[in-house]
């Protein structure tokens, strides 16, 4: 029982870090776009919402393959997982986006340093949907 239960723990650990991993690469992924898009001149709301779609394609991919593991690539299964996957990161941008709005056109901080902020809360977010609600495993 001890064996089983360090292998869990490892099989955890690995998780979080993988997820960290990828998560710091979606992180760039969205943060670059959203940095490009603001320095292109479009508006936090319209930056932010194109950073969110690219960085959701890169997330769905990484984290279905590395992060969970995830091997049923039926059409079923890969529609029933993305949608529920873009569902939760609906939720995260409705998040993020609020404060950003907060952050920069309320409290007038700097946009780039308010999505470095923002982006924290988002990264922990993700994984407790992803691993909860998208990606969790059937019980035998």
């Amino acid at each position: 029982m001890k064996f089983v239960k360090r292998l869990l723990e490892k099989a955890l650990v690995r998780e979080v870090i993988v997820y960290g991993c990828f998560g710091v690469l979606t992180t760039i992924v969205g943060f670059g776009s959203y940095a490009l898009f603001i320095h292109l001149g479009l508006s936090v709301a319209i930056s932010n919402t194109l950073s969110h779609l690219l960085a959701i394609l890169f997330a769905y991919v990484t984290n279905k393959i590395w992060v969970f593991k995830a091997r049923d690539y039926s059409a079923k299964q890969i529609a029933t997982e993305f949608f529920k996957f873009l569902s939760s990161r609906l939720l995260a941008f409705v998040i993020d986006t609020a404060l950003l709005i907060l952050l920069v056109d309320f409290l007038h901080y700097d946009p780039i340093l308010s999505k470095a902020a923002t982006s924290v809360v988002v990264v922990i977010l993700n994984y407790f949907m992803s691993k909860m609600v998208v990606f969790r495993k059937k019980q035998a």
